[in-house]
């Protein structure tokens, strides 16, 4: 029972942490982990939305890491504004915990940039923009280093789950229509 002195509706003094989704002997990474191969095949077949949510979930990585007030969903949906200061952080991270060979962030991020930005180039030179995952790589294999030396039991996120499958049929189907349309002969006479 609670003496007099203490206050009933004071919120608890004990430390609250929340344990990692994936059971007592995960551990999580501090940044999102994904291999390289999935990273480009569910961003071409996706057409980048891929991207934005590969960004979103680094920045909730960064906010936890960091322990900062940054809305995740905004700064990936704004990825072509955000995307240097995350590719940035990844970096600096990197360099915090002594991890060599940093790609350079900054090439990196107005290269995506610019490819990205393709997307809105007439026929056919709009597929340049299916390159821009290339520009990820490197931050993202960067990322999966740091993973390694800070949490090296971490999961990898290596194998294309159902939800995975399903994007990749869809939207490779949606691709392979887009890549004939875009070399069939236009009908002149009407």
């Amino acid at each position: 029972m609670a003496s007099m002195d203490q206050n009933p509706y004071a919120p608890p003094r004990s430390l609250v942490v929340d344990s990692p989704a994936g059971g007592a002997g995960a551990e999580l990474p501090p940044l999102f982990a994904v291999s390289l191969p999935k990273l480009v095949v569910l961003s071409i077949v996706t057409f980048g939305l891929y991207e934005v949510y590969w960004a979103y979930r680094h920045w909730v990585a960064i906010r936890r890491e960091e322990r900062s007030d940054i809305l995740p969903a905004a700064r990936a949906f704004f990825g072509v504004i955000f995307c240097w200061a995350l590719f940035r952080r990844i970096e600096k991270m990197g360099n915090a915990a002594k991890v060599p060979d940093a790609p350079p962030a900054g090439f990196l991020a107005v290269a995506w940039i610019i490819v990205t930005l393709c997307w809105r180039l007439p026929d056919p030179a709009w597929v340049i923009s299916m390159g821009a995952p290339l520009f990820t790589l490197p931050i993202q294999a960067y990322a999966n280093r740091i993973n390694a030396r800070l949490a090296p039991g971490h999961d990898r996120n290596a194998r294309f789950g159902p939800a995975n499958i399903g994007w990749i049929v869809v939207g490779g189907s949606v691709l392979a229509l887009a890549m004939v349309g875009l070399f069939m002969p236009a009908d002149p006479g009407g």
